[in-house]
Formats: structure tokens, sequence, C-alpha cells
């Protein structure tokens, strides 16, 4: 398999010079439609070399979403603020302070509290040590009767896990995909995710798979995103460390530490909303 840094500047390169534009809700695009990256979670960790970046607010994002939390304050309190500006240009927000903005039944509310009672993630664990072999190992965010109670659609839509030879899989399906700032840290969130799974269920981590529909560079990513890939790549050395008392379903930032990450300078990408 192929080397993170390497096989998402291939990937960045094919949408590059294949892609159509096409305009899009936050701005013109450059994209193709079905795409997809295979890394390897057993040789080093899925974070990218060629910038820097910056795991902690992924990480606490991950941290809200396993709480199942629709409020944005969760998502701030454990250090991530990526969801201010959706939940600020979200209607059901007008006139409220930020202290009080919601974020609605997003990704987390799906996983932990699906019609109000399901609760997917412990399924899927208790599913995979009970049954290893079976192909039923999903969590999925896209609850169509939900969607005008989110301030932002689901971009990935579909997760399933794979166990061979006591390594855990997972396959991740997303509806669109922002090349530039969004598949960085969905390949963090899902490997942390990833590990955190394979921990609970005692097994080893195999390969991220990442599966896309709409995927697309926005034009003002166009320049620094080439900048980027020209950049030269080594080999990957970051690694996770899962700290003996994580507990997938009290999951905090402190239970990890990604080590060993030797990135180059930062790219500050502006963020289309």
């Amino acid at each position: 398999m192929a080397q993170v840094d390497h096989a998402y500047a291939r990937l960045v390169h094919a949408v590059l010079t294949t892609g159509e534009e096409r305009q899009s809700r936050a701005g013109p695009t450059i994209g193709v439609f079905g795409a997809g990256i295979v890394l390897t979670m057993n040789d080093a960790f899925p974070i990218l070399t060629t910038r820097k970046i910056y795991p902690k607010g992924v990480i606490g994002e991950l941290a809200a979403f396993i709480t199942g939390s629709t409020m944005l304050k969760t998502f701030k309190d454990f250090g991530c603020n990526y969801w201010d500006a959706n939940a600020a240009a979200w209607l059901r927000n007008a006139g409220k302070p930020a202290s009080e903005h919601r974020v609605g039944r997003i990704y987390g509310t799906q996983w932990r509290s699906w019609a109000g009672w399901y609760d997917q993630l412990l399924v899927l664990v208790n599913g995979i040590k009970a049954d290893p072999n079976g192909r039923r190992h999903l969590l999925t965010t896209w609850n169509p009767s939900d969607l005008p109670d989110m301030c932002l659609p689901p971009c990935h839509l579909l997760a399933q896990f794979y166990v061979l030879n006591r390594r855990l899989h997972c396959l991740v399906y997303m509806r669109s995909v922002d090349l530039a700032l969004g598949l960085p840290s969905d390949m963090i969130l899902y490997g942390v995710l990833q590990a955190l799974i394979a921990k609970e269920c005692n097994l080893d981590c195999g390969t991220l798979q990442f599966s896309f529909g709409d995927c697309h560079i926005y034009k003002n990513h166009v320049e620094l995103l080439q900048e980027q890939i020209s950049r030269p790549t080594s080999t990957p050395s970051a690694q996770l460390v899962i700290a003996e008392r994580a507990d997938l379903f009290k999951f905090k930032p402190t239970d990890v530490e990604i080590v060993d990450y030797e990135p180059q300078a930062a790219i500050a990408y502006p963020f289309n909303v």
C-alpha cells in the first residue's frame, strides 16, 4: 500500500488533471465523481507530512461525536472550532448567543442515538466481538428524516468494518470530499476511531480506505495544493499512542497522542462555508 503522502498526491494530481469545473454551494470547484484512497494503519498513522496538520481539533471533534451531543459548546469544550461557522450560519441559531448554538443531529448523534435511542457504536463493538466475520459491522450517518435538524448534512455517510487475521479494516464512503481541508482531517478522525475500536475489540489495525462520490478541490485551493504536492515526501513515521486507560465510550482527546510526527511547513488554506 502506498505511503499516505504519495497516495494523497496521486489523488490530488488526478483530480487536477482530469476533473471538471463545477459550481457549488461554497464556491467553484474542480472535481471528479468516483475516486478513492487506500492507507495502511499498521505502517504509520495516516497524517500528512507535506504540510503541518494540527490534529488537536480533529481529535476533539471525534471526542464530541462520541458523546452524541447536539450542542456546539461540546465541540468547543473539547478544543474543536470546526463547527463554529456552520452553526453560526444555521438559521435555527439566528439571534442566539454562540454559547447556545446547536449543531443539530449530526454525525455523533446518529452514531449514539439514531431515532433517539439506537446506539450504533455500541452495537458495532458488540457485533465485532460476537461475530468478527459478520458483514453488518456498520456506522451510518445519513438519516433523511433528521437532515432538516443538522446545521450541515454529513459528508462521510457510511463506515464498514471488517476483521481478517485479527486485524480490523475500515472502509469509509463519503458523498462529498474537499481534498485540501476535509480529507486530511477525515483520515485522522477515522484513523483514531478505527484504532479505538480495535483496542476495544482486542484487535490490531489494518487498512483504512476511503471511497468518494463528489471528490473536489476548491478553485481557491488549487495553487496551494500544487505547491503542497510538489514538496518532497519522506517515509512516514508518525505513530498513534493510545493510553491504557482509554475507553472508546468515554473517549477524551488526552487519551491519545501522535508521536514522531515530522511535517513540513503549514499551509493556510481558506475555509469555504
